[in-house]
């Protein structure tokens, strides 16, 4: 019965359109050699994947293989810009295969504004569909296009889109999947480096994977420690040779699954500058297959110079502070005197001690010391903007 059922492609065909599915959810644009591929093997005009209804305000996600070019080159195109409103070929039924004549008498359609908006300025008449109701509430839909000349679609049309419904339905939800993961990968990234931490990742070859914004920007000023050939350098030759050590105790535990070990030291920088603080640790082992990267060894760096990012609006908003009080506890938090900051702030001392004595009031603490340490700890550090 499979066998029938693949015959409505050539196995080859079958083949391609398969491999084409899975190697679209990394493809730019998403899913473009997947929906070519299938306009042409229907013979078709147009190939749309809705993967988000448009609303109101909302142009949704449309991908199309074969709109003309004055549609396809905008941002937005006349279904998204509103025609979705007008379209009677929606709500089908989850998983079945429809075409457009089965749902709407000719006449209906040839007298609705949809087909004269929509249809009729670019040669369509035909339509095949399938709307997918997917893991976790997504939903999605499929729609093949043909013009006025060519012949209507067959029996065997709908059972290739039924052959190949199966994988979208799978394909489409791991899709959804990995942006969520890179969604969450992103913003603990950002949070790390408003934290002033910077995050590298290393393999077990000591190859660099992955750096944050804060890493990137400390291995540029090659002060103390650099990149080259994507293996970090340390320039003092015996912090090189314990760092060394410590990368390699951590791909050592990492590779023997042995408890995550976690190593510090501090890399020495030129004259006037403060040492940065590193921290090495181990990262757990997951399964992996012969030649995949996997990362190892994770290195956090902090750079004692480089000033905080918390919010002066979020500080305001969290203690009550005025925005002057908030610009001084923002510069105590820095690491600058109350002196310092007075003139950087370019107020009197007698003006930043009233401030320093009402931001005491406001936040519960007593002393300097203390309120610096609930500023870097207060969720102002992590929701900043970053520079």
């Amino acid at each position: 019965m499979a066998h029938d059922h693949i015959a409505a492609f050539s196995l080859k065909t079958f083949s391609e359109l398969l491999e084409s599915i899975y190697h679209g959810l990394d493809e730019a644009p998403l899913w473009q050699g997947f929906l070519n591929q299938l306009r042409n093997e229907m013979d078709a005009s147009i190939c749309f994947l809705i993967l988000r209804t448009p609303n109101p305000g909302d142009a949704g996600l449309l991908l199309s293989d074969g709109l003309p070019s004055p549609i396809s080159d905008t941002p937005n195109n006349v279904y998204s810009d509103g025609l979705y409103a007008l379209d009677p070929f929606v709500n089908l039924p989850a998983g079945k295969v429809v075409s457009l004549e089965e749902f709407l008498p000719a006449t209906q359609l040839l007298n609705s504004e949809f087909y004269q908006r929509c249809m009729k300025p670019f040669d369509l008449l035909h339509i095949l569909g399938v709307d997918m109701q997917l893991a976790n509430g997504l939903r999605a839909s499929l729609r093949i296009t043909r013009s006025p000349n060519a012949s209507s679609f067959t029996p065997q049309d709908k059972e290739k889109i039924a052959l190949i419904l199966p994988h979208l339905e799978r394909a489409i939800p791991l899709y959804a999947r990995l942006q969520q993961m890179e969604t969450e990968r992103t913003l603990l990234d950002r949070t790390v480096s408003q934290l002033s931490l910077g995050t590298i990742i290393l393999d077990d070859n000591r190859h660099l994977m992955h750096c944050n914004a804060i890493a990137d920007r400390i291995l540029a000023e090659k002060n103390g420690i650099s990149s080259k050939d994507r293996q970090l350098l340390i320039t003092q030759g015996s912090e090189a040779s314990h760092f060394r050590q410590l990368i390699n105790n951590a791909i050592d535990a990492h590779r023997h699954s042995k408890p995550h070990i976690v190593q510090a030291m501090a890399i020495t920088r030129s004259a006037g500058h403060l040492p940065l603080n590193i921290v090495v640790r181990s990262m757990p082992q997951i399964s992996q297959m012969d030649g995949q990267t996997v990362p190892s060894v994770a290195v956090f760096i902090s750079d004692p110079e480089y000033k905080s990012q918390t919010s002066a609006e979020v500080l305001g908003q969290l203690y009550g502070l005025t925005p002057a009080e908030s610009r001084l506890a923002m510069a105590l938090a820095d690491g600058q005197s109350l002196e310092d900051a007075s003139n950087s702030l370019h107020i009197s001392r007698n003006t930043a001690r009233a401030h320093l004595r009402a931001i005491f009031a406001k936040t519960g603490v007593t002393q300097q010391t203390m309120l610096v340490s609930l500023l870097l700890k207060s969720v102002a550090a992590f929701i900043a903007n970053p520079r």
